[in-house]
């Protein structure tokens, strides 16, 4: 007579609450799910997946529904098969939910904690990157060197700094004749020093400068001490 205690110990399975959760974004059916979580069940057990008719008879289907739904999560890129060598040294073919749960990490994890970052992807960093290697050369009237080429992508990539931004630096550093990325680079580590973040407020913080410096050069009024007091003509030929 079986009693609760022999049900413990043969264990239970812990199934992650975004099975169900997302169970309708998965594209799986509904036997597909009962089998994945039967793998999984396994898993926890610490026993292969590698026999077809083990599993039709614990599930009570066919051997041949079996190996057709096997065969739709390979397809599908939920399963895969996998090497294990077992406690005798033998390896072996067994199936493996890892592609299923690399997928669920692409798709919902890491959507979750990026989905509200501003931050370009490879693709477009990749894009403005190329974007800017062109301007630069052609303003450079030569083909960048491999440094500069990792600078530009240092700018991109690890300092996050946008496209507009560095090309308004670029713009500053051909108005003062500096045409070198140290010089960029100092401009733009001026204005990380300041927060400025956007192509506006670097576009304003250089118009603010050059006012303050034209309000320093320009030549001051000269004032009088009797400017406020009128004095009379006389016409003497009277």
């Amino acid at each position: 007579m079986s009693t609760i205690y022999d049900w413990m110990k043969d264990g239970s399975t812990s199934i992650p609450n975004i099975l169900f959760n997302r169970f309708g974004q998965l594209g799986l059916s509904s036997d597909e799910m009962v089998l994945v979580l039967y793998i999984l069940s396994q898993m926890n057990q610490r026993k292969a997946v590698n026999n077809f008719q083990k599993i039709s008879n614990q599930l009570g289907w066919s051997v041949h529904k079996t190996m057709e739904l096997m065969n739709e999560l390979i397809e599908k890129e939920c399963l895969s098969i996998e090497l294990e060598r077992d406690e005798n040294g033998k390896q072996s073919d067994h199936y493996t939910l890892r592609p299923f749960f690399n997928s669920l990490d692409s798709k919902f994890y890491q959507k979750k904690y990026h989905q509200k970052s501003t931050e370009p992807t490879p693709e477009e960093i990749g894009k403005n990157a190329g974007n800017l290697v062109t301007i630069f050369e052609r303003e450079f009237g030569r083909v960048l060197t491999p440094l500069e080429l990792q600078t530009i992508s240092q700018w991109l990539n690890e300092d996050k700094y946008s496209s507009e931004l560095v090309q308004l630096a670029l713009k500053q550093a051909m108005m003062h004749q500096a045409l070198s990325l140290s010089y960029i680079d100092k401009i733009l580590l001026n204005w990380q020093k300041q927060n400025i973040k956007t192509p506006y407020e670097a576009q304003r913080n250089i118009d603010e400068f050059n006012q303050r410096r034209d309000n320093k050069g320009a030549p001051k009024q000269q004032t009088s001490a009797y400017d406020h007091l009128e004095i009379p003509l006389f016409e003497w030929n009277e």
